[in-house]
């Protein structure tokens, strides 16, 4: 499922267990994933993010994720899904 903006990221990737859910970038047509790990925390504004591909972990409030991550562009982009 494409992610479509910023308020349809915070939808998908809320969970009431906690549990982060699976996300990736479409890169090079398609050819190439970037897969991430994401929870929206509704009651901070706050996105825990686990890049994948080294395993690096952020917390990011809403406001951020655009100068700290490439999930905006990619949305933007429409290269964005949700597994």
């Amino acid at each position: 499922m494409r992610v479509e903006n910023l308020e349809h990221l915070k939808e998908l990737a809320s969970n009431k267990n906690g549990d982060f859910e699976e996300f990736y970038i479409s890169l090079a047509n398609g050819m190439v994933r970037s897969s991430k790990r994401i929870l929206y925390n509704a009651e901070f504004d706050e996105f825990s993010l686990v890049n994948e591909i080294d395993d690096t972990y952020q917390e990011l409030k809403s406001s951020e994720l655009e100068k700290e991550t490439n999930l905006i562009d990619a949305i933007e982009k429409k290269a964005l899904f949700k597994d």
